[in-house]
C-alpha cells in the first residue's frame, strides 16, 4: 500500500469531561459514533532500533481484522502531528514486513537481522467512539474520542485524549474548531503520540528540561518562512517543558518557560518589519501576560537555590538569617503555585491554540504592508544581514564608556546584548557556522554577566518582600548581611564585565 500523510490535533481530555466533550453540540454528526475496543501491540528490537530511527510498528486489532501500521518521518507542532504511514492488513499480532511494500519508510526494514529482532515493547488498549463531522463545506474532520490505557509490563498510563483527524481542509481550522471546544472544556494540546508515552513507559524515563533549540533555516528561504520556522520550534521549546513545570519536579522546567517566552516575544520583535501590529499586539500581550505570571517564582527559584545558600554557609548562626531564609521559601513556593496556575488555566491552553492557529494560517503574508527593509517574499539571509547590523550597532552604542555607566544604563545594554543573542540564534543558521562561533560565544559570556549582574539588582527588592515592615537590630543585621553580599557580587561582576565587553567587541561578525 502507497504511504499516506497523516494530520491530526491530539488534545487531553480531563476524565471527568469525557462525557461533557462527547455531548458537545458541536462534535454531533448526522450519523450515530462508531465505537470499538482497539488493542494494539507496538514492535521493536531489544535496542529500539526503529524509535531511534523516529519510526513507530503497531499491529491493531479491531473486530476480527489485524491492520498493520507503520508510522515515520513528519512533525509536531502545537499538538498537530502529520506522519508519514503505511497501513495494510496481515493475517495475525505478528509484524510482515513483506507488506511494506513502497515508501522511503520500507529501507529501514530491509535488514533481516532487524525483522528477526522484533517483539513486542508495549501495548495500548482502549474504547474509540468515532464520527465524522463536517465543519463547513468543503472541510471535514473525524473526531475520535479515546479512553483507555498504554501498558508495558507491570507499569501502566491512562488515556483519555480527542483526535481531530483531517479528512478535507486545510491544517488551521483543526485549531480553530479547538478553540470552540475550548469555551465548554478544558482541553490541552498533546505532544506526545501514544507511541511515545509507551516507550518512556517501557523506558522508564522522565522528558527531562528541553533547552531551546537552533532553527534550521536555508539560505534560499524568504522572510515569512523563516519566521514561521523560528516561531514553531520557539513555540516546541515552550510546550516541551510544561508538563515537567507543571509537576513541578525540577526549577529548571520553569526557567526553560521563561527562556521561550522571552525568545517567542524576540521573533515577533526580529520580524516587526513584515508582520502587521493589528494581529501580531494581541498575541505578544498575552505572551506578557504568562511572562509576568512566571517571572516572579523564577526570581525566587534563583534567589533560594543560588544566591541565598553561600550567604546561609557563611553566617550558618545567624538565627535572624535562618527567619529570612523560611521566609524566603515560603514565598518561592506561593510565587510557583501562581505560575503554575498560569500555565493550567484555559487562558494559557487558548494562548497556544490561538498563536498556533495564527501561524498555519500565515494570515501574516496577506496583511502585511510593505516596508523598505522587507516584505514576506524577500530573501531571508539578506533581511537577517540587515537587523543583525543594525542590533549589533545598538549594543556597541550602548556599550560606550563602559566603567562610566549607571545601574539603569547597563540595564539598558542587557537588553540590547539580549536582543543581539536572540536574533543571533534565530538566524545563525543562514550564515556559515563556523564564521559565527566566535561571536556567539562571546556574546553569550557577556550576556550571563549582564544577566547576574541583573539578578544582583533584584536581590533589594526580594529582601524588602521578604523581611516587610520587622524591625529589629538581628533583622537589620540580617538584611545588611544579604545586601552586603549582593553588592559584593556585582562589584566582582563589574571587573568581569569588562574583560567580556573587550572580548566581544574583538570578535568578528559573520553577516
Amino acid at each position: 500500500m502507497n504511504p499516506d500523510t497523516e494530520t491530526e490535533l491530539k488534545l487531553r481530555v480531563p476524565p471527568e469531561a469525557a462525557r461533557r466533550i462527547r455531548a458537545h453540540p458541536l462534535l454531533r454528526g448526522r450519523v450515530r459514533p462508531v465505537v470499538r475496543k482497539l488493542h494494539s501491540i507496538y514492535f521493536d528490537t531489544p535496542g529500539l532500533d526503529l524509535w531511534q530511527q523516529g519510526v513507530a510498528l503497531r499491529l491493531r486489532r479491531s473486530g476480527g481484522h489485524w491492520l498493520q501500521t507503520v508510522k515515520g518521518g513528519g512533525t509536531v507542532q502545537a499538538g498537530l502531528h502529520e506522519r508519514v504511514e503505511i497501513e495494510t492488513e496481515v493475517a495475525g499480532p505478528y509484524p510482515d514486513c513483506t507488506r511494506i511494500a513502497e515508501g522511503a519508510l520500507t529501507r529501514i526494514f530491509a535488514s533481516r537481522e532487524l525483522r528477526a529482532q522484533l517483539k513486542p515493547v508495549f501495548v495500548t488498549e482502549f474504547s474509540r467512539s468515532s464520527r465524522l463531522i463536517e465543519l463547513t463545506p468543503g472541510v471535514a474532520v473525524e473526531v475520535s474520542m479515546d479512553r483507555g490505557e498504554i501498558k508495558s509490563g507491570d507499569v501502566a498510563e491512562p488515556v483519555c485524549e480527542l483526535e481531530l483527524e483531517l479528512k478535507s481542509g486545510s491544517a488551521w481550522q483543526l485549531y480553530e474548531f479547538a478553540l470552540k471546544l475550548l469555551e465548554a472544556v478544558p482541553l490541552r494540546v498533546e505532544n506526545r503520540s501514544k507511541a511515545e508515552r509507551g516507550y518512556a513507559l517501557f523506558r522508564g524515563e522522565r522528558p527531562a528540561p528541553a533547552k531551546a533549540s537552533t532553527a534550521a533555516l536555508a539560505a534560499d528561504m524568504t522572510v515569512s518562512v523563516a519566521f514561521k520556522t523560528i516561531a514553531w520550534t520557539t513555540l516546541n521549546h515552550l510546550q516541551a517543558n510544561e508538563h515537567g513545570m507543571l509537576e513541578g519536579r525540577d526549577p529548571e522546567y520553569l526557567h526553560q518557560m521563561r527562556v521561550a517566552l522571552r525568545r517567542l516575544r524576540s521573533v515577533f520583535s526580529v520580524f516587526a518589519a513584515v508582520l502587521p501590529e493589528t494581529t501580531t499586539e494581541p498575541l505578544v500581550a498575552e505572551f506578557r501576560w504568562l511572562g509576568g505570571a512566571l517571572s516572579p517564582a523564577r526570581d525566587w527559584d534563583v534567589f533560594v537555590s543560588e544566591t541565598l545558600p553561600p550567604i546561609r554557609e557563611a553566617f550558618a548562626e545567624h538565627a535572624a538569617l535562618a527567619q529570612f531564609a523560611r521566609e524566603c521559601a515560603r514565598l518561592r513556593r506561593e510565587a510557583n503555585r501562581k505560575a503554575r496556575r498560569a500555565v493550567a488555566s484555559v487562558r494559557y491552553e487558548r494562548l497556544v491554540l490561538d498563536f498556533a492557529a495564527w501561524l498555519a494560517a500565515e494570515k501574516w503574508v496577506s496583511e502585511a504592508a510593505e516596508t523598505p527593509l522587507a516584505t514576506p517574499g524577500s530573501p531571508a539571509r539578506e533581511f537577517a544581514a540587515v537587523v543583525l547590523e543594525r542590533r549589533y550597532a545598538r549594543v556597541r552604542k550602548r556599550g560606550r564608556k563602559l566603567r562610566q555607566l549607571s545601574a539603569a544604563e547597563l540595564h539598558r545594554l542587557r537588553i540590547a546584548v539580549k536582543k543581539l543573542r536572540y536574533a543571533m540564534d534565530f538566524l545563525v543558521t543562514l550564515f556559515a557556522a563556523k564564521r559565527a562561533r566566535d561571536m556567539l560565544s562571546h556574546l553569550a559570556r557577556l550576556q550571563n554577566i549582564l544577566g547576574a549582574m541583573n539578578d544582583a539588582a533584584a536581590v533589594e527588592r526580594l529582601v524588602h518582600d521578604a523581611f516587610g515592615a520587622r524591625a529589629g537590630r538581628a533583622t537589620s543585621e540580617a538584611r545588611g548581611i544579604v545586601l552586603g553580599w549582593s553588592h559584593g557580587r556585582a562589584l566582582t561582576l563589574r571587573r568581569e564585565l569588562r574583560g567580556a565587553w573587550k572580548a566581544f567587541r574583538a570578535a568578528e561578525i559573520f553577516w
